[in-house]
């Protein structure tokens, strides 16, 4: 493959509702996914801003069909801001040849990205 760095893809702010905001991700940026596996790199990570949980389901579907569609590649999403916690999973994933297909929201982003308790997801149980 060409360059061992990773390839970051960084996403611009998408659209509110669920629906639209995978619509406009795989308009503009799944072709910034395949400009850098046609470049050689192995390991590209897609980073996109915290969002509602409602947006999770198309997130680790976009990031499930990336790998599937470039199997000669590492390639995850994370959902982050920037910071430590973000450049340290970015330079994990970079390096990580059996991590692909991820996606990963990471902690900073959990009052955005959990249920009323904190926890990543929607379940709002007690247990």
């Amino acid at each position: 493959m060409g360059d061992p760095a990773p390839a970051v893809i960084r996403v611009e702010p998408l659209p509110d509702p669920a629906l639209d905001a995978a619509a406009a991700f795989h308009a503009r940026w799944a072709d910034d996914v395949h400009c850098a596996a046609a470049q050689g790199r192995e390991f590209i990570v897609v980073v996109l801003n915290p969002a509602p949980f409602d947006h999770a389901d198309w997130r680790r579907a976009a990031a499930r069909d990336l790998a599937r569609a470039y199997p000669d590649h590492c390639i995850n999403i994370v959902a982050g801001i920037d910071g430590g916690a973000l450049t340290r999973m970015v330079d994990f994933l970079g390096r990580a040849p059996a991590i692909t297909g991820q996606y990963l929201p990471l902690a900073d982003t959990a009052p955005c990205e959990s249920g009323s308790d904190g926890r990543l997801g929607d379940d709002d149980t007690d247990g």
